[in-house]
């Protein structure tokens, strides 16, 4: 029996393909990588190396540094943050009451309708789980963010996809937040 070349090929196709596992929606065979940033205090699996940007911002208890890591993966924008809270907001606002002005920032700066609210723990510190719908102008988006006050620091985690989009990879990069004593 002879095959020809195209039905080689096709038969070399089809096997290959039904020995692949296959894909969910939303999954792809792309490796994330593991992010550490120095002297951050977290680590956090990204779907790529993210960029980072710091800003500091004058206020009238000190300046405070904002250090944000962002990877854009297609339509998904997934973000790590810290900031070092001033210690003397300590002294006036309990650390629920600072978890709370976070959310707050959050659904603000997203003109966002919040979802849900819950307390959480990750790695013995306690936090918040914010579930949202940002409406900036004419696009409307899901997100979800864990947030946590860690030794005069807040950490946060965001993930950001269309809304109505798969959050499993959302809930792949929050899953993956390791905060380090």
């Amino acid at each position: 029996m002879r095959i020809s070349t195209p039905g080689l090929l096709l038969a070399i196709s089809l096997v290959c393909v039904l020995v692949a596992p296959p894909l969910s929606l939303g999954e792809t065979h792309e490796a994330w990588i593991d992010f550490a940033p120095p002297n951050e205090g977290f680590e956090v699996e990204m779907p790529k190396p993210p960029e980072r940007t710091v800003k500091q911002t004058s206020t009238f208890v000190g300046t405070v540094e904002d250090v944000s890591y962002r990877a854009e993966h297609g339509t998904e924008v997934f973000m790590a943050t810290r900031v070092d809270v001033p210690a003397v907001a300590t002294f006036f606002m309990s650390d629920e009451a600072l978890l709370d002005s976070i959310r707050d920032s959050f659904l603000e700066k997203g003109d966002g309708a919040e979802k849900s609210y819950v307390d959480i723990e990750r790695d013995g510190h306690e936090g918040k789980k914010l579930e949202f719908v940002m409406h900036k102008s004419t696009i409307q988006q899901d997100a979800r963010a864990e947030f946590f006050l860690v030794d005069g620091r807040m950490l946060s985690f965001t993930g950001i996809v269309p809304k109505g989009s798969s959050m499993d990879a959302v809930d792949r990069f929050l899953g993956s937040i390791d905060i380090e004593e």
